[in-house]
């Protein structure tokens, strides 16, 4: 599989651009995981490197299609807000949706949106196959980013009825995931989407340095109304299973 490297220099100087914001995300994000257990990850170095600057990989994708509009994102199972929070911070002109079913990750997340004025993001702690069904965000979005949740089968009927047509499913995932692109090959198809593009990049240290892709899966027409289905049958019974 061709796989085009992304460089994420230029991004290092992004963060730094928004530094107050990052440290105040970092500083929010630390105290309040002491009390919530909202990720692994929690010395300052280490939260800029995995959370910050690789949810702005993204960026390397997406900006292309915003060349004539601000895009339109919804953060699919967006955890403690990441890749939502960093982008939102970095591309204010845009707006997101942050879908997190868990309430104190949604929480955390409104706490961290009030906290630095980040008026671009509404958070729905809600289900994504839910949103998926509901007419005012059916097919609406540019773009559906999911990352750290699931095999891209699942990832692809759980987020892709979200999505217009023309829009794009970007999901993150570690270097080996040609057997997993394999296995969503139906699930992308019956979603209405195109095979996915690969995108590889290597976050620096700390910890050591480690490659990743983003996976690019254009929507090329209209989700059938029959999906997405429940979570218990998309969870149980992949598409294309």
């Amino acid at each position: 599989m061709n796989k085009t490297v992304l460089s994420l220099d230029e991004l290092q100087s992004l963060l730094q651009r928004h530094g107050r914001a990052f440290d105040a995300l970092a500083e929010l994000l630390i105290a309040e995981n002491k009390i919530h257990n909202l990720t692994r990850i929690t010395e300052p170095e280490q939260i800029r490197v995995r959370h910050f600057l690789d949810s702005l990989a993204a960026l390397k994708v997406l900006e292309p299609a915003a060349a004539d509009k601000p895009l339109i994102c919804a953060d699919i199972g967006s955890g403690a807000g990441f890749p939502v929070l960093p982008l939102a911070i970095a591309r204010p002109q845009w707006t997101f949706v942050s879908i997190e079913a868990v309430g104190k990750k949604a929480a955390f997340q409104r706490k961290a949106c009030a906290a630095l004025g980040l008026s671009n993001v509404e958070v729905a702690a809600e289900r994504a196959e839910v949103l998926a069904r509901d007419k005012r965000f059916r097919e609406r979005f540019d773009a559906a980013l999911v990352r750290a949740v699931a095999d891209l089968s699942i990832a692809a009927e759980l987020s892709l009825g979200l999505v217009r047509v023309g829009g794009r499913l970007l999901a993150w995932k570690g270097p080996s995931a040609e057997e997993e692109i394999g296995r969503a090959g139906a699930a992308l198809e019956q979603m209405g989407a195109s095979s996915p593009q690969i995108f590889s990049y290597t976050l620096p240290a700390p910890p050591p340095p480690a490659r990743f892709i983003l996976l690019a899966a254009e929507k090329t027409r209209p989700t059938p109304p029959t999906l997405p289905r429940s979570f218990a049958q998309i969870k149980h019974n992949p598409l294309g299973g």
